[in-house]
């Protein structure tokens, strides 16, 4: 009787998880089309009209306007990327481990950013829920060692065949200062982690880089 109860538990966890998961991929999706539809598509127009306007000023420029033309062209470069985060693309036909191979030769293209990739069992040891998880936590992870650790390389470790599973992301930037690891990102990382019954972990010390710990369920 214990053993039926405890199925009958962890059946309705899972469908309790994938309920929260659905819901916050459709908040996601309505946040993603208001910014399409709204901000992204207004800041592209007016971007246009003031490159058309700065044209005709040639003759006579204006490094004010030049650089609110430059802050606008990043606003829009920042909206499009938080695009990007809140529609991740699904796992494409070669899996987890060939999008992420893909990825590390966009940001050694794009960036000028080694990503080292290594791994231990088969990612079909991982339900398919947890490889998406491990797909939007290491991306996730790359965006921010991008954007804010000055970091020239990083390496994304995944140990599939552990148990739990675990998914380590470092790089050798300056990292932060651990009252500042609650950030939008990170909150939004640990609730995916949690989505699947894992957790994540963020190990940081200035000036010597971050580690992101993604652990399986236990």
């Amino acid at each position: 009787m214990t053993e039926a109860r405890t199925k009958v538990k962890a059946s309705e966890d899972g469908f309790a998880h994938q309920a929260v998961e659905d819901a916050v991929a459709r908040e996601r999706a309505r946040i993603a089309r208001e910014l399409h539809d709204g901000i992204a598509t207004d800041l592209a127009g007016a971007i246009s009209l003031f490159k058309v306007y700065m044209e005709g000023r040639r003759a006579q420029p204006d490094q004010t306007l030049k650089n609110v033309f430059e802050i606008m062209e990043r606003l829009l470069k920042h909206v499009r990327e938080a695009l990007a985060d809140l529609r991740p693309p699904p796992i494409g036909p070669d899996g987890l481990a060939g999008d992420l191979r893909r990825q590390a030769h966009e940001f050694a293209r794009l960036y000028s950013i080694r990503v080292e990739l290594s791994s231990s069992g088969n990612e079909d040891l991982l339900t398919a829920p947890q490889r998406e998880v491990v797909a939007q936590v290491v991306r996730e992870a790359l965006t921010n060692m991008r954007r804010h650790s000055g970091s020239s390389i990083c390496r994304v470790k995944m140990a599939f065949d552990a148990r739990p599973f675990l998914i380590e992301v470092s790089d050798e930037g300056r990292g932060f200062h651990s009252s500042g690891a609650a950030g939008y990102g990170l909150v939004g990382m640990r609730e995916r982690a949690a989505g699947v019954g894992g957790r994540l972990e963020v190990v940081t010390t200035e000036g010597r880089g971050t580690t992101v710990f993604l652990f399986g369920p236990a």
